[in-house]
């Protein structure tokens, strides 16, 4: 712990000595996992994790640690929403869809396996199996673009998959927020809550459509005039109508990061790119503040209190998207006639869980479905998984590689034949 003057430090100060120790915390933890190239998403859970009040307790403050998550979740699904685009999904969508299904019932099926080991109940298992089920486009994404890869068809299928496997998380967290605590509310109260958030949703996406479509289309082309003389004006129209939409979700009883993605994805064409540069100076800090403040709820102990279970768990995980990955893969390849889509290549890139493992995990926390140590257990899935898959990636890559060397004199000696 830290002297107990840090108990006498003023409320408004506080904040910002918690702000600073996972700044701090997720700078040195950055800088030796980029030492040794292994994912910064990694190093930020990992730093909050060890500053959090499971480990050495110099953030306490769970009020606080909780601020940080809902600011970073509902500016990441904003952000997330902005930069898809539902002409290019309809695209790959009659083939990335249906594999995505088969893609996660293979995952879920390993990770129930792993919540039988760990003696989860069905709710738990069910919360547990979904959460660890959704590849990290973040961290994957920023792979694929280190490497120089985004042009390559395995790459496109890659995203195109993650992406579908976004908006069944989203189905998910929706379906969540018709749920209450196991035994909260009789049947008839249970059926009224889905019949009022399922009306809810539908004049939520009405809205984001109407608003996206007409009021955020002209206030967009006005606040453009006053890019150049005063920046911040479009910067607060962007941050204004992000946060909007996530209080109208969470009065509506939907989880508030479901709004932001609502009215982040009905924004389209050049509207969608002016407010996702807009609001790329916060991004990185949102997304840093996210994972920091994720990993800080996570109890590292559990893991030795589970011994053996856990690793044989963490195992399924791994190994559930691997099998499910190469499925996906394999169809791919065959469909398309494309050697570039290689079946366990494809499979490792899905390993990484990340941000929406977190976002499910959190909020079914916050509504009572699931205990802290479930939240743990996802955050350290996350946290293996995110070390785990590139070690994995530069596993089979060689040897893809290897294999297509060997081949190629065959090809080329038959053609000088």
């Amino acid at each position: 712990m830290l002297p107990d003057s840090r108990q006498s430090v003023a409320a408004e100060t506080a904040f910002l000595l918690d702000l600073g120790i996972l700044a701090v915390s997720a700078l040195i933890f950055s800088l030796i996992f980029a030492r040794f190239k292994l994912p910064i998403v990694s190093a930020q859970i990992l730093a909050g994790m060890t500053v959090g009040p499971f480990a050495l307790g110099w953030v306490v403050d769970q009020t606080v640690i909780g601020e940080i998550a809902s600011v970073g979740i509902v500016l990441l699904l904003f952000l997330l929403g902005l930069e898809l685009d539902p002409v290019e999904l309809r695209k790959i969508a009659k083939q990335v869809v249906p594999l995505t299904f088969v893609e996660i019932g293979i995952t879920s099926a390993f990770a129930l396996a792993a919540s039988y080991f760990l003696g989860l109940t069905l709710i738990w298992s069910v919360i547990f199996a979904m959460a660890v089920s959704i590849s990290s486009t973040a961290i994957v994404g920023k792979i694929i673009l280190e490497r120089r890869m985004f042009q390559a068809q395995e790459s496109k299928f890659l995203v195109g998959l993650m992406i579908a496997e976004d908006f069944v998380a989203v189905g998910f967290l929706i379906v969540l927020s018709t749920i209450t605590s196991p035994g909260a509310a009789s049947a008839s109260q249970q059926f009224t809550r889905i019949l009022e958030i399922g009306l809810g949703g539908v004049g939520l996406l009405v809205l984001g459509y109407l608003v996206a479509r007409y009021l955020a289309r002209i206030a967009i082309d006005y606040l453009s005039s006053y890019e150049v003389d005063l920046e911040e004006i479009p910067f607060l129209f962007a941050l204004a109508l992000g946060v909007l939409f996530a209080v109208l979700a969470a009065v509506l009883g939907y989880s508030p990061g479901i709004g932001a993605f609502v009215i982040g994805l009905s924004i389209r064409g050049k509207q969608s790119r002016f407010l996702t540069e807009k609001l790329s100076t916060i991004k990185d800090l949102f997304l840093v503040l996210f994972f920091v403040s994720m990993g800080s709820l996570i109890d590292p102990f559990l893991a030795l209190d589970l011994g053996i279970a856990i690793i044989l768990a963490l195992a399924l995980v791994v190994g559930g998207k691997l099998v499910g990955g190469f499925a996906v893969g394999n169809v791919l390849s065959r469909s398309q006639h494309n050697p570039g889509i290689r079946p366990w290549s494809f499979g490792t890139w899905l390993v990484p869980r990340g941000e929406f493992s977190f976002v499910i995990g959190q909020f079914a926390l916050a509504i009572g479905l699931i205990s802290r140590d479930i939240f743990s257990l996802i955050g350290l899935s996350v946290l293996i998984t995110a070390l785990v898959g590139p070690f994995l990636q530069r596993l089979v890559e060689p040897k893809m590689a290897e294999s297509s060397h060997l081949l190629r004199p065959q090809k080329d000696e038959t053609s000088e034949q």
